[in-house]
């Protein structure tokens, strides 16, 4: 739900409307582009162990992340560091990064700038329905195909893929 007031202000939570299954996790937009003229993003992510994305690269998108439960190893670059809760790490546009869970579960913050990523969410992802994070598994090539296809509209790549 969202409300806005003459002054701008928006208020906003996780909910059936705003929540997809992304690849391994469950993502859910607080702000989008169209909130903010294609400013920034913000997304909520809840991880499971040991999930994260192969190694890619935003060519367009600036991201910060702000760990709000558990542990993520992140890979940006050639550094590598673990993140714990109360925590922010920046991956500049340009910049192979990946993450890694190494808690039970984790849920961080995304912050993308500009915005894009909240889009790619949407595109790639299915509406979520409580308990799908069970369900999913690696992908189909199928799967994988579609994930490249649709990062190059939004000029993401994965490098090695």
């Amino acid at each position: 739900m969202s409300i806005q007031s003459k002054a701008g202000m928006m208020h906003r939570s996780i909910n059936k409307e705003n929540t997809y299954q992304f690849l391994t996790d469950v993502n859910s937009i607080l702000v989008s582009g169209e909130d903010t003229n294609g400013e920034f993003c913000v997304v909520h992510c809840a991880v499971k162990k040991d999930d994260g994305p192969p190694l890619h690269l935003h060519e367009q998108e600036d991201e910060s992340f702000y760990i709000l439960e558990g542990e993520v190893e992140m890979t940006i670059g050639e550094k590598v560091i673990v993140a714990k809760a109360a925590e922010y790490v920046f991956a500049p546009r340009g910049i192979p990064h990946t993450f890694k869970v190494k808690s039970d579960k984790a849920k961080f913050l995304v912050t993308a700038y500009p915005a894009g990523f909240d889009s790619f969410v949407k595109e790639l992802g299915v509406p979520y329905e409580e308990g799908m994070e069970d369900r999913v598994g690696p992908p189909t090539p199928e799967g994988l195909q579609r994930l490249l296809e649709v990062a190059q509209k939004y000029h993401i790549s994965f490098p090695g893929l």
